[in-house]
C-alpha cells in the first residue's frame, strides 16, 4: 500500500491499492461523498470515486483497487471533494469562502500525484 495522503496532498503508484480517508466531515445528514481527480490543464475530470461515509463519525473512506490505480494516468493532478444529499451539492475541497473583509477566497486545489508502476507483483 503506497497511497500517501499526508496533509491534503495525495500520492500513489499505479497498481497499488489502499484507502484514502477524510475526517471531520459534516454529520448533519447522511451524505454521498465523491472524490474527483481533475486535470486542470484540460478542465476535465479524470476519475470520480464514491466513498463509504460514516455519518456518526463524519468520516469517509475511498477504497482504491488495483484496477482503479492502474486506470489513472501518470501525472500531477488535483482533486476535489464533494458532499451531496437531497439535491444539495457542496464542494468541500478546494475550499472557497468569504473572509472578514467580504473578499472571496479560493484556495488552490490539493495535489493528486500518480507515478509509474515500478514493481509488477502478484
Amino acid at each position: 500500500m503506497t497511497i500517501l495522503n499526508e496533509g491534503k496532498d495525495i500520492f500513489l503508484y499505479q497498481g497499488d491499492t489502499g484507502n484514502i480517508t477524510f475526517k471531520k466531515l459534516p454529520t448533519d445528514k447522511n451524505y454521498n461523498v465523491y472524490l474527483s481527480i481533475y486535470n486542470p490543464d484540460e478542465n476535465t475530470i479524470i476519475k470520480e470515486l464514491q466513498g463509504t461515509y460514516t455519518q456518526a463519525a463524519g468520516v469517509v473512506l475511498f477504497s482504491v483497487s488495483e484496477d482503479i490505480s492502474n486506470s489513472l494516468p501518470v501525472g500531477d493532478w488535483v482533486y476535489g471533494l464533494k458532499i451531496c444529499s437531497g439535491g444539495s451539492e457542496d464542494t468541500l475541497l478546494p475550499r472557497a469562502y468569504i473572509d472578514e473583509s467580504g473578499a472571496l477566497i479560493k484556495e488552490p486545489a490539493p495535489k493528486f500525484t500518480v507515478d509509474y508502476k515500478v514493481v509488477e507483483g502478484n
